[in-house]
């Protein structure tokens, strides 16, 4: 039997059965063939459509051992703006929308959301 999930318009299937210990998902991104933890296939489909940019799951593994303690995420209308290091680097922020990098401090960048959001859905 296999499960599917929807995410970002692509399908993750993962096949019941078996003595897998660890669960394996797979996608098709970019005319690729993708497998690795659901939270990591479904990270290599968010670049995919982000960014236009194909990552493979398993990068995802090493970077997290780096980052995740320090890797700061707000949700703000519908955006994601992360900072890598935020005790670091108060100008730190990012967001990708529509394949581009934006830059600036957490503000500056909401500020920027509230005068252009509905140009930046459309």
């Amino acid at each position: 039997m296999t499960r599917r999930l929807f995410h970002r318009g692509y399908t993750i299937e993962k096949t019941e059965g078996g003595n897998e210990t660890t669960e394996v998902y797979r996608a098709r991104v970019a005319g690729k063939s993708i497998s690795g933890s659901l939270q990591n296939v479904k990270k290599s489909i968010e670049w995919w459509a982000d960014t236009s940019t194909f990552v493979e799951p398993a990068d995802f593994d090493d970077e997290e051992n780096d980052v995740s303690s320090k890797k700061q995420v707000e949700e703000y209308k519908g955006f994601r703006i992360m900072n890598d290091d935020p005790e670091k680097d108060e100008k730190g922020w990012y967001m990708i929308v529509r394949g581009n990098l934006m830059k600036g401090s957490l503000p500056a960048l909401k500020h920027f959301i509230d005068k252009n959001a509905e140009q930046l859905r459309a």
